[in-house]
């Protein structure tokens, strides 16, 4: 064949080959540069409407999901089913929907609800029931609420005792709670993480006391703060083990990925946690939202305007670029085992979605991911074919 005669003559044409190469290498290059924004993106509509803005959202399946949506001057829960929106409370007349501030997706797929002033609610799918936190003789009011991840689905919580102060108890899966937590001074939690057996995670606000003269009293200073609580599911109160105070903004998720470190992101500042050293690292970037894939990777949002995420995946950072800057002011998000959802309003006022397909990330549908894969593909035939000249050689 004329290919093996032209590819034998080493000579005269191994020049010919080496160009070649040298052209595809180059062109790869111009087209990866080209590609490399990360693929899977999409805008759409809120499927509940332009008006409806989701300020909470819990996702069952791509199909189905809890949220909490304002419009018309209202504040409503609805679960929505292929699209199609069931307003939940909407028989309970004297719930104020307005003050929900917890949706808790449990291990069985059931949502509970909480609003800081009522009892928790359970929504099962079908119907709505009472969730019973308080087994003692104890008058409390519980803010939030967190299951865990093991076997044991115990729940720690975040409440507002009868002298008006937050404070942590704990709810062991045979119905008993446990004493409360004497809580650290000018500190309000706001959120929970469990971490792994008896070991938890806290954040919220640090209330800096005015001791120069120099804060205001109308404007105190702020600071984020976190902690570590251990909780062995009994009676006994939950106990504070480490605590940490950042410097500015606010701390709005906390990451737990691969049962050894946890990432708590923030405003201002991210922190990476590896509670199973103590060691504590700042990573600088800031951000205004963060989810978890099941990829066991975690995704980083910047705010609106922004031009890239970050992602923690195999032990190391990731700054991904994106196609177009987020045109979003983000209000909540969520994930429904392979899809990102961004909710918020653009410019307009209208509700919006950003969705991002994770598992788009590195696949043969992304320009990168095809590149690749063509490369790794004619360099194999490349080499297929130099290795039977060789043969026919020695031959």
């Amino acid at each position: 064949m004329v290919w093996r005669k032209m590819l034998q003559q080493e000579s005269e044409h191994q020049w010919l080959a080496i160009s070649a190469f040298f052209v595809f290498v180059l062109i790869g290059a111009i087209f990866l540069r080209g590609t490399s924004h990360l693929p899977g993106i999409d805008m759409t509509d809120n499927e509940l409407g332009l008006e409806h803005r989701i300020i909470e959202s819990v996702y069952l399946d791509s199909n189905n999901y809890v949220a909490l949506e304002y419009s018309a001057g209202e504040y409503n829960l609805v679960s929505v089913n292929n699209g199609e929106p069931d307003y939940i409370l909407a028989e309970m007349t004297d719930y104020d929907e307005s003050r929900i501030n917890n949706l808790e997706l449990l291990t069985n797929d059931s949502v509970l609800i909480g609003n800081a002033l009522d009892n928790m609610l359970l929504h099962d799918g079908s119907s709505i029931s009472p969730f019973t936190t308080n087994y003692g003789d104890a008058d409390f009011l519980t803010t939030n609420i967190k299951q865990s991840s093991d076997e044991e689905q115990n729940y720690l919580m975040i409440t507002l005792e009868s002298d008006n102060n937050r404070s942590i108890r704990g709810l062991n899966s045979s119905g008993i709670t446990s004493a409360e937590t004497q809580n650290l001074a000018n500190v309000d939690w706001e959120k929970i993480q469990h971490i792994s057996n008896d070991l938890w995670m806290l954040s919220g606000r640090y209330n800096q006391p005015a001791t120069t003269g120099d804060e205001s009293p109308a404007a105190p200073n702020l600071k984020p703060v976190w902690a570590t609580v251990l909780w062995n599911g009994g009676y006994i109160a939950p106990m504070f083990e480490k605590l940490h105070i950042g410097e500015y903004g606010e701390y709005h998720s906390m990451i737990n990925l691969n049962q050894e470190k946890i990432i708590i992101a923030g405003t201002h500042e991210t922190i990476l946690f590896d509670y199973t050293t103590g060691s504590v690292e700042n990573i600088g970037y800031s951000s205004v939202s963060g989810v978890a894939d099941k990829h066991d990777s975690a995704w980083l949002f910047n705010g609106k305007d922004s031009r890239s995420v970050l992602r923690f995946h195999d032990e190391s950072w990731e700054v991904k670029s994106l196609p177009h800057v987020i045109p979003l002011t983000v209000e909540t998000t969520g994930f429904d085992g392979e899809t990102i959802y961004l909710h918020g309003i653009d410019d307009n006022g209208a509700a919006k979605v950003m969705t991002f397909d994770t598992t788009a990330v590195g696949s043969i549908e992304s320009g990168s991911g095809f590149i690749n894969l063509a490369f790794i593909i004619i360099s194999l035939v490349m080499f297929a074919v130099m290795t039977v000249n060789i043969s026919d050689k020695f031959r």
